[in-house]
């Protein structure tokens, strides 16, 4: 299975060598539920392989929803991307990263008031390419300007 190789290869490699890795899944996992399935079965992995506490997941998707937020939040956006992604990070790189921020318990909620002050149209000045993507193509509450 090419996510356990590449947990494998993120894990055995110098930290400064490879200290990240994406998993870019184009073509696969359209619908968001069948994704977050893949997405806790390659958590599991990680556990299983004896990787928890060294590395960690973040789920990136074109159609990812909090839980509970209106379809239409631009909040959305902190967690989507063109196509379905796992990303691999270091935990050491998170703490060190967390260390200098206050209170980082509060991360997501600050990224995502921010998304909605950005708005649509703020988030496409600073990524027209997005535009053309699947994130405003596929889905109908984007869709509005």
């Amino acid at each position: 299975m090419v996510f356990m190789a590449l947990l494998r290869e993120v894990a055995e490699a110098e930290p400064d060598t490879l200290p990240t890795a994406l998993l870019v899944i184009p073509g696969l996992f359209d619908d968001f539920d069948d994704y977050w399935n893949w997405s806790l079965i390659c958590d599991n992995l990680l556990v299983q392989m004896g990787y928890e506490g060294l590395l960690q997941l973040a789920t990136f998707h074109p159609h990812y929803l909090f839980d509970g937020e209106n379809a239409a939040d631009m909040s959305h956006f902190t967690n989507r991307s063109p196509y379905p992604m796992l990303h691999i990070i270091r935990e050491a790189d998170i703490e060190e990263a967390l260390a200098s921020v206050a209170e980082p318990d509060k991360i997501p909620q600050r990224n995502r008031r921010h998304m909605r002050r950005l708005g649509k149209q703020g988030l496409l000045q600073k990524m027209p390419a997005l535009a053309q993507s699947r994130l405003f193509q596929d889905d109908p509450n984007t869709q509005e300007s």
